[in-house]
């Protein structure tokens, strides 16, 4: 299987993600935001120079990649362990209501049940990437309530493959008393 992608594009990409992100940066916002307004501008839904579907599938891969790698980074195992308990804690909390949240909505919108559970795992859900991003910029990354935000974020992020599994699975959308 050949799979290939032009470094041109790599290097418009950086380059118009890197020239955003400044700009944006300068007016006092998120670089992150520019690095979403270069993705619009060059895109298939912009100015279309990268439109190929598959090195944009490529580039978006490489992204999530360098962002994880990003977020490896930032933790701190050490500071980990000490507020995995409360990190812990508070990811189950805010998965568990959101879910519980959105299957009491079930009865006034007709929703089956498997709607519910996806809509509140997407609920309880946050971006690691842009959180620690965003920490780092107020200058809260490194103190307790930095700590113990990332550490909710990475349970949920290790959470995530298990909700998948659940929603893969849709047997809580079966009538009670029918086989598996």
């Amino acid at each position: 299987m050949e799979s290939s992608l032009d470094l041109t594009g790599i290097a418009l990409v950086v380059s118009a993600a890197t020239l955003c992100g400044t700009l944006l940066r300068r007016l006092r916002q998120p670089a992150f935001v520019g690095y979403i307004f270069a993705g619009i501008l060059l895109g298939p839904s912009g100015l279309a120079l990268i439109s190929d579907r598959g090195q944009v599938a490529t580039l978006a891969e490489l992204g999530v990649l360098m962002l994880l790698y990003f977020v490896g980074m930032e933790l701190s195992l050490r500071s980990f362990r000490i507020s995995w308990r409360i990190s812990l804690f508070a990811a189950l909390l805010q998965i568990v209501a959101s879910v519980v949240l959105l299957l009491a909505f079930t009865r006034f919108f007709d929703w089956p049940a498997s709607h519910a559970i996806l809509f509140g795992f997407v609920l309880a859900l946050s971006s690691t990437v842009v959180a620690i991003r965003m920490l780092e910029e107020i200058g809260e990354l490194r103190t307790r309530v930095g700590r113990i935000t990332v550490g909710v974020l990475v349970a949920q992020d290790l959470a995530e493959p298990r909700e998948t599994y659940v929603l893969a699975r849709g047997e809580y959308d079966k009538p009670v008393g029918d086989p598996v």
